[in-house]
């Protein structure tokens, strides 16, 4: 079983993983769109930071005992969430575009430390939003992106 400790923590370690990872990506490579000819690693941080702050205004409104989601608001609509993130990279730097996503990660974690330990744990609302937008979604680019480098090297 998950407690909020152990959420905040894996957060922060895929975040660090993640981070390195990129820093280390020259701005050719950072610019380069190889993830179905529209998508590189700028879009895919502009992606992690705007989830960040999707989820992070969640997790600010179930401190206060609302809806994670604002009424009307659909974030199951994965695709189009996606590209309104990732059109907000557009004509930003690495450095701006890491920038907003340090922000939105310590802003996120920030808002995770403020909810009570009971709002996390398996199928708990602020573990899955932690793994959606957090840990788990670090992981996953992760890999991408170090599958995409050893393809490119190869």
């Amino acid at each position: 079983m998950s407690s909020k400790q152990d959420e905040l923590q894996w957060h922060e370690e895929a975040y660090r993983d993640f981070r390195s990872l990129v820093d280390a990506i020259d701005r050719e490579r950072f610019e380069e769109r190889w993830l179905d000819g529209r998508w590189g690693v700028r879009e895919i941080v502009a992606h992690l930071a705007g989830w960040h702050r999707e989820l992070g205004a969640g997790l600010e409104r179930m401190a206060r005992g609302e809806r994670p989601a604002p009424e009307g608001v659909d974030w199951a609509d994965v695709q189009h969430w996606n590209d309104i993130f990732a059109a907000e990279a557009q004509g930003k730097g690495k450095a701006q575009i890491l920038e907003e996503l340090e922000d939105q990660v310590v802003l996120f974690q920030r808002l995770g430390e403020q909810l009570p330990e009971e709002r996390f744990g398996p199928g708990k609302t602020a573990s899955r939003m932690f793994d959606l937008a957090g840990a788990g979604h670090f992981r996953t680019h992760a890999a991408m992106i170090r599958d995409w480098l050893k393809q490119r090297a190869a």
